[in-house]
């Protein structure tokens, strides 16, 4: 979500992937690293790379043992690194930021710190994410949309689902009750009564 509102808000291109995706390439994963800088070079707005869980591929190389395959992959993205370009944003996210290899911490310019949401943001997403997936829709378009994000709701001839009982006191309570969430916890929880209201 950050990701792409950050290449969104930039006017840059972007492409999201996680650091768990590059090993599976074995011996491929330096020529698709090689082609994803490639398009960064052709792009004229500039491209947003954004590798999510990132330590699961850029680990220190001296006291982890990785593979040849994934050790080329890096060394092949260490070296589309090491000089500036405007033509590229690498953006890494990880839970875990100190197994990262020194020669990645040597590229970062600027590291952001997102603690997990305080009880007035989880409420904020409480409220945005009951909208977004429980919450009946009123137009067609809006209807149209929400077939569109929920296929298997259609195809399991599922009803909207309706809002009864919920008011703004449960959900501060809710919000109350999960603290040290992240975002994407909350977001599983909601998404968890949803599919509730179906069995």
């Amino acid at each position: 979500m950050f990701a792409r509102s950050l290449a969104e808000q930039s006017g840059m291109d972007y492409a999201i992937f996680t650091g768990g995706d590059i090993g599976p390439l074995g011996k491929e994963g330096v020529t698709e690293l090689h082609k994803i800088f490639d398009w960064a070079n052709t792009s004229r707005k500039g491209v947003l790379l954004f590798m999510d869980e990132s330590d699961a591929f850029l680990r220190r190389r001296n006291n982890e043992k990785i593979s040849e395959d994934m050790r080329n992959a890096l060394n092949a993205l260490l070296f589309r690194t090491g000089t500036p370009s405007h033509k590229f944003m690498m953006v890494l996210a990880s839970n875990q930021p100190e197994q990262l290899d020194r020669a990645i911490h040597d590229r970062i310019d600027e590291i952001v710190f997102f603690d997990r949401p305080q009880y007035k943001q989880r409420l904020q997403m409480i409220y945005h994410y009951i909208v977004k997936y429980c919450t009946p829709a009123k137009t067609v378009g809006s209807k149209l949309r929400q077939m569109m994000d929920n296929p298997r709701n259609v195809l399991m001839k599922k009803t909207e689902i309706g809002m009864q009982g919920i008011d703004e006191d449960l959900l501060e309570e809710v919000a109350e009750k999960t603290e040290g969430f992240s975002g994407r916890e909350i977001s599983k929880l909601v998404i968890g009564w949803h599919d509730a209201a179906f069995n």
